[in-house]
């Protein structure tokens, strides 16, 4: 099942600032269908992700105005993959597992600090 952490949408970016790295965010409202279904998407293939990209689920009501503009929420469900404070993925559409997978895969292959690559000097004698 799916390893989501809660958070208040008031205690986000406190949140944010306190960990870095890569996070996942799905802001959505357990009022409207679509966010239950991608909630549902995210807890099937959350297992392939545990430990490299953590989950969030913030529950936003209407008159979260300050919130909705802060991060630019125009639709819902939206997922916004953070890399410390700064968003570098935006996903305001609706996935089937298999696609949401692909697009996660795609994000945590492209935004993952890449390992240090020897220098020239480093490798030894060339034969």
């Amino acid at each position: 099942m799916a390893d989501f952490k809660f958070i208040d949408a008031a205690f986000l970016d406190a949140h944010l600032r306190s960990t870095g790295g890569l996070q996942l965010v799905h802001f959505g409202s357990s009022l409207v269908t679509s966010c239950n279904f991608m909630r549902r998407s995210l807890s099937i293939i959350s297992p392939e992700f545990q430990g490299t990209l953590p989950m969030i689920e913030v529950e936003l009501q209407l008159t979260q105005v300050d919130v909705v503009q802060r991060y630019q929420v125009r639709s819902l469900p939206t997922i916004l993959v953070f890399n410390g404070i700064e968003v570098v993925e935006r996903l305001e559409r609706i996935l089937l597992p298999a696609e949401l997978r692909q697009f996660l895969q795609d994000t945590v292959s492209f935004h993952s600090i890449p390992q240090r690559l020897p220098k020239s000097e480093d490798k030894g004698p060339s034969s």
